[in-house]
């Protein structure tokens, strides 16, 4: 049995310290809005909104126009926790803002939701694209967000639950609808030869590619033999903007079994039998995947550069002349 859905409303607006007084997004939504023109756009995946002078440096030199805002996490909920409603998901890991967002960029909200979430939530859909999207507007307008004209879902659904997530994704368009807001998803590699999800258009993610957990794998981050052996000479049925990644990582294994990921070298932690696997994408590879995706994507030269993500450090492994040409629009 879920949480009635006034109840978890309420739930939700109280962890994102927000009321539920009529909204400037309410107030727009029979506005005209232009969508989503090409623009250079980068996500930033962090729980906190706080930039470094890099960070906001960044923005200005490269013209970013459009930063997909993680918002918060949909996970399921923790029975072990003892609480007054019975319900089957809830938010976690909600966005809390040191800085302003930038009044000259747009703001995409992005919700990311578990695969064990979405399981969770089958046949209850309709309740809880409502309470999703009302948590998305209250955040945007209680932290002054700007105007919102797009959301995306982003969700590692499989073919065993791509009806549950295509029903959430309708269920989400339908409560965007009124406020004038679009609503896009991300798409993995293996996700193009399925059914498009209905949603207004699709982000292709062009990173982790490989199997991070073999010990036998080159680059899991982004391998351009496991790009090529998804992309067919066949249109998308949606329009797709590319996400490139510009992190890098290491992966720890033992006795080649998988460990976890380091974001920078560790020092002391290693043990006999330990080792490293450092994975990084260089400029050659994403101009290679960019040539590719020019080739194989229809329409790709419409497309915006999506960078993953905002961060000094990723942005520190390119130079400017690299990342004015990994950008499109300059």
């Amino acid at each position: 049995m879920i949480m009635k859905p006034q109840h978890f409303l309420l739930t939700l607006l109280m962890l994102a310290g927000v009321g539920c007084s009529p909204t400037p997004q309410a107030e727009k939504r029979n506005e005209k809005t232009e969508h989503h023109a090409p623009a250079n756009s980068i996500y930033y995946w962090k729980t906190v909104f706080d930039l470094n002078e890099t960070e906001w440096n960044f923005l200005d030199e490269y013209h970013v126009k459009r930063i997909y805002l993680r918002l918060f996490d949909v996970v399921p909920a923790d029975k072990s926790v003892k609480s007054d409603f019975d319900f089957e998901a809830v938010p976690n890991a909600t966005i809390a803002f040191k800085d302003s967002v930038p009044e000259n960029v747009e703001i995409i909200p992005v919700v990311y939701i578990t695969i064990d979430a979405l399981r969770q939530i089958v046949n209850s859909d309709k309740d809880y694209a409502g309470l999703i999207v009302e948590r998305v507007i209250n955040i945007a307008d209680f932290h002054d967000l700007g105007h919102i004209s797009e959301v995306q879902l982003d969700c590692d659904w499989t073919q065993q639950t791509q009806n549950g997530y295509f029903a959430l994704c309708k269920s989400v368009k339908e409560k965007l609808e009124p406020y004038g807001i679009e609503l896009s998803c991300t798409i993995r590699l293996w996700q193009l030869a399925c059914a498009c999800p209905p949603v207004d258009r699709g982000v292709l993610m062009l990173y982790n590619t490989g199997n991070v957990t073999n010990p036998n794998t080159l680059n899991s981050i982004l391998d351009l033999d496991d790009v090529k052996s998804h992309l067919k000479d066949k249109n998308y049925g949606l329009p797709l903007d590319f996400a490139y990644p510009i992190f890098s990582w290491y992966v720890w294994f033992h006795d080649d079994a998988y460990r976890g990921l380091f974001h920078e070298m560790p020092t002391g932690e290693l043990d006999e039998g330990d080792t490293l696997r450092e994975e990084r994408v260089t400029f050659e590879d994403l101009r290679s995947l960019d040539s590719l995706l020019r080739i194989k994507i229809y329409k790709s030269d419409f497309a915006s550069v999506i960078l993953y993500h905002l961060d000094s450090a990723n942005l520190s492994n390119f130079s400017t002349d690299e990342i004015r040409q990994i950008y499109r629009f300059n």
